[in-house]
């Protein structure tokens, strides 16, 4: 995922590919998908389930408010309740037929019978526990906003705790868009926040009810609350997102001016994307910004420009710079929405003597907040 040269399954065309993964069951197709940036969409792939669905039930007309992921779903819940009914007698050669079909996991269960690498096993233990997940919180608009469009989002990345596996999960703390493998979420040391968004299925999970066994949270048993989480997070995308998506990275601006941590780490971000990102939060009807790219920021060997402007004061404009200055809290959820090509740059970068005269702008930029009451 994190290298240049494609491999074979990636050069394929979207309807190559589908039908390739038409072939899979449900378990391999959900694996795929967590692969990269280019597979993650077959999880949701309307026409693959179209596939699956005719391929293992025979169905190949739904109702107009039905997906065919649902479709899905809802008839192997059935064949599997069909197969221990005593009352239902089926033909040898069908039975044999559908047995391999009968035996999936659906989507709802695949973390209780496919262990990968994202999803961890669930144990009796956790199907038996019957109180609501202490740890939950009921998130705000603004945070639960920008988890959806990070979720929504198909763009891959690394863990943003060990940078080397990719992420898996996001916080859903109300003030970190943190990402990260299900490795370092295993270490209970880390301290992360408890519970955490599946990015290719949208079910939470809680880290800390049952000591090394994530727990899957549920609307029935920890509360409505949790479900009409659930829920929103996976609503399809509407003409109306793109309008709220503008008000919410506003407030995710504005939050960042008020910001007066100045431990955080800092982000270095191209000027000339930073103007664009601001067209789209003030102006209706003004696009979607691309990709973050850093090439203003870069040398030729992709290195850190040491040569580059900086602004030195966090509220005061200076249009004659090559870029911004970030915290750790905005570049997580701008990354993450948007994606970045090139490399992300931070105060860790400008650590070799050449960048002494970054660092003095990155410096005089944090003390700055201080010069005003």
């Amino acid at each position: 995922m994190f290298i240049s040269s494609k491999s074979k399954l990636e050069r394929l065309t979207a309807e190559d590919l589908v039908n390739v993964a038409s072939f899979l069951d449900l378990a391999s197709i959900l694996q795929l998908s967590l692969t990269g940036k280019p597979f993650c969409h077959l999880i949701r792939d309307e026409f693959l389930f179209k596939q699956l669905n005719k391929r293992a039930f025979h169905v190949t007309e739904k109702g107009p408010e039905q997906t065919w992921l649902s479709v899905y779903k809802q008839l192997n819940k059935q064949d599997v309740g069909m197969a221990e009914s005593p009352n239902v007698q089926q033909n040898p050669t069908t039975q044999q037929q559908q047995q391999p079909y009968s035996e999936q996991p659906n989507e709802d269960t695949i973390q209780n019978t496919v262990p990968t690498a994202t999803e961890p096993l669930q144990q009796n233990a956790d199907e038996s526990t019957t109180d609501a997940c202490p740890h939950f919180v009921k998130l705000a608009d603004i945070p639960l906003e920008a988890k959806k469009i990070i979720f929504k989002s198909e763009e891959s990345y690394p863990c943003d705790l060990c940078a080397n596996k990719p992420a898996t999960y996001l916080s859903m703390d109300q003030d970190d868009c943190t990402a990260a493998c299900l490795s370092c979420l295993s270490q209970p040391e880390d301290g992360h926040f408890p519970v955490q968004l599946e990015l290719v299925t949208g079910d939470l999970y809680c880290f800390q009810c049952h000591h090394g066994k994530p727990r899957k949270l549920n609307g029935q048993r920890d509360g409505q609350v949790v479900q009409e989480t659930i829920d929103y997070i996976r609503d399809p995308e509407s003409m109306e997102d793109l309008e709220k998506r503008r008000k919410i990275e506003q407030a995710l601006y504005v939050q960042e001016l008020r910001r007066e941590d100045m431990s955080l780490k800092h982000y270095l971000m191209d000027k000339q994307w930073g103007r664009t990102w601001m067209s789209f939060r003030t102006r209706e009807g003004a696009p979607l910004p691309t990709k973050i790219t850093q090439q203003r920021l870069s040398r030729t060997n992709g290195s850190l420009d040491p040569n580059i402007r900086l602004p030195m004061d966090k509220y005061r404009p200076c249009p004659e710079t090559h870029g911004d200055i970030v915290s750790e809290k905005l570049w997580r959820y701008l990354a993450k929405a948007y994606g970045v090509q090139g490399r992300a740059y931070n105060e860790d970068d400008i650590i070799a003597p050449e960048y002494a005269r970054i660092r003095t702008f990155v410096d005089d930029f944090k003390k700055s907040i201080h010069l005003y009451p």
